[in-house]
Parts: structure tokens; sequence; C-alpha cells
């Protein structure tokens, strides 16, 4: 592939959404859409399979947008398909641009060059972490501690018969994933469950581990069955519960560590 991946038509690879929110957190969507570049066409796929969870987390746009707004946070959303490239997969593994998801094939993803590998790079995986750095260093130049919350719905069919409502996950700090899981367990509202449904865990937390580095910066993913924000009546109903969640959580404070002075991991201290 020679030339730039991203045409006139297709806009830029993010959406930064309320950049300047107050609340000490980023929320992230790695899988918000199911759009691809126009140069890559369908790959290869046709438009049904393309509406599927194949493509993108569906409901995880409109539910970040929408708990964006109600706790005044930052969100930052990948405008294009995981299939054109994952944003939550290390640029050096086997499915950063999937061959293959499940059992279907995706035919424009094989034996790709390195030119267009890169390219893909370029265009998508380098501007949505450029955004999400962005927007922890604007939460950290007036606060000690950032919170850093991806958003992201599974399909429940791939699950059991009786799948979580909601699943928990990590990046390398886990207070505020175990904040979050406690809080849910106390309201009972939904079923949550720690390190699930993905496995392994470690490959489906490049966002958070990547951005967790930073020993200001604490993460966790929070993946929720996609029947539950199937429309805009359910988005709405959960986001409204995550934000109940998350300022009980803020305002209760993250459990601090040992070795931690207090000023730094009280996320109460920083509203």
């Amino acid at each position: 592939m020679l030339g730039p991946l991203l045409g006139g038509n297709d806009g830029p690879a993010v959406e930064r959404i309320n950049p300047l929110g107050s609340a000490p957190l980023v929320l992230v969507c790695e899988h918000a859409s199911n759009r691809l570049p126009e140069r890559l066409g369908t790959l290869g796929l046709t438009r049904d399979v393309l509406e599927d969870h194949i493509a993108w987390d569906i409901g995880a746009a409109p539910l970040a947008e929408h708990l964006a707004n109600l706790i005044d946070a930052q969100a930052v959303l990948q405008r294009f398909s995981r299939l054109a490239y994952n944003c939550n997969r290390a640029p050096d593994s086997e499915d950063a641009i999937p061959c293959q998801y499940g059992s279907r094939r995706i035919p424009g993803n094989q034996s790709l060059e390195d030119n267009a590998i890169r390219a893909r790079y370029d265009a998508l995986y380098l501007p949505f972490h450029e955004a999400v750095e962005a927007g922890l260093n604007t939460v950290g130049r007036r606060c000690p501690l950032a919170l850093l919350i991806s958003i992201q719905t599974f399909d429940p069919e791939s699950y059991g018969a009786e799948p979580f409502d909601i699943g928990v996950y990590a990046g390398q700090d886990d207070r505020l994933a175990q904040s979050l899981i406690t809080a849910i367990e106390h309201d009972k509202s939904y079923s949550v469950q720690n390190d699930w449904p993905f496995e392994p865990s470690a490959t489906v937390t490049h966002t958070l581990t990547k951005h967790g580095v930073r020993k200001n910066v604490v993460g966790a993913m929070v993946a929720i069955n996609n029947r539950l924000v199937w429309d805009t009546v359910r988005q709405e109903r959960m986001a409204r519960y995550l934000a109940a969640v998350l300022r009980s959580v803020i305002e209760g404070g993250i459990s601090a560590r040992p070795d931690d002075p207090p000023e730094q991991v009280l996320a109460s201290e920083l509203l």
C-alpha cells in the first residue's frame, strides 16, 4: 500500500469527547465502530457480517459517550473497526490485524506486506494511543492520580446459557478493578465477574498496560453483555448505572497500597 491509509472521505481516526471534562478519569473505547477505511473496502466480508460483533463492540460507543456526559469525563473513541486494526492489541501480536475472527476468515487481511501493516499502524493505532495519552496528560496536570477505564461489550451467545452481565479486568494495578467489582457486587443490580469473559486476560488489556506504566495511572476494563446495551433505552440505563458506580468509587477513594503515600492514591481528593 502506497500513501496514507485514510483519505478525505474517512475523517480522523479518533473522536475525542468532552476533552475538558473535570472528572479524574479518561474513558476509552477501542472497538467503538464497524467502519472501514475506504481503501480497505469491506475486507472481503459482506455488510451483514460487518454489522455483527466480529467488527465492533455493539453498544459500546454510545454507552461511553453517555457515561462521559453524565460524569463530565473525557472519552477517546476509535472511529474504525478492529478488523482494520485492533488498538487493544500490542502491535507485534498476531491479532493486531486479525486474519481470522473466531471461525471466520478475513480475506482482506491475509498475507499483508510490511508497508500495508505499517500504514494501518500509522493511521489507526498511533493516533488512538496518542489521544489516550493526551487525555491522561490533561488529567495528570491537575490530579495526582488519573483513572483509565476501557469500555467494551461482548456477545453473550459465546459464553454459556447464563453469562454474567459485566466482566472487569485490571491492568498492572488492580485497585480500580477491585473497587468497581466491590461496588457492583454490593449493589446487586447486575452480576459481575473478575477477569471474564475474555482469555487470556494479558492479551485484552493492552491499552491498560501500555498507559498504566505511568505510576499515576490506575486502569480497569469493563466489558458489558451487549444485550444490556442493545438500544438507546438500555444504553442510557447502563450509563446511568455505571455513572453511579463510578461516583461511589471516586468519592470512596481507591484503596491505598501499603507502600503508597495516601495523597497519591485517594481518588476522593481529586474532585
